[in-house]
């Protein structure tokens, strides 16, 4: 394993610690009923849920080229690439917690906290540096 995938995998995983642990908190919240959910509904839960991962599924191709293109462009942007990888492995958070917080539904909300995952794979598979 190269340097670069090692450091690009440790941010990642920094990236998900930090999704894991929102959206523990928001469950928590959720669970204890010290919030009560907005939108209870269940169509209003799937279509929210649906809408949000439609996003954060979209979202991923397009990271992945942005992060590509700065570690091709210039070595010096490694340390940008590395912060902006965490960034993106954290953000499937972003996406769920609304889900858990306004619609009271754990099934959805961790689903597209799940989605930090899928990023985090993602990037260890397609971000590294120009090749020798």
């Amino acid at each position: 394993m190269s340097r670069l995938r090692l450091l690009v995998l440790l941010s990642g995983l920094f990236g998900l610690l930090a999704c894991a642990l929102l959206a523990g908190v928001a469950a928590q919240l959720v669970v204890s009923d010290t919030i009560s959910p907005l939108l209870p509904f269940r169509p209003v839960t799937v279509l929210f849920s649906l809408m949000l991962a439609g996003f954060s599924l979209a979202e991923i191709p397009i990271m992945v080229f942005a992060m590509r293109r700065l570690l091709i462009e210039r070595q010096g942007n490694r340390i940008i690439v590395l912060a902006l990888n965490a960034l993106y492995v954290f953000f499937a958070a972003v996406y769920g917690v609304p889900v858990l917080l306004l619609t009271g539904d754990i099934g959805w909300g961790l689903a597209l906290c799940s989605l930090g995952i899928l990023r985090l794979v993602s990037s260890l598979v397609f971000v590294h540096g120009p090749s020798p």
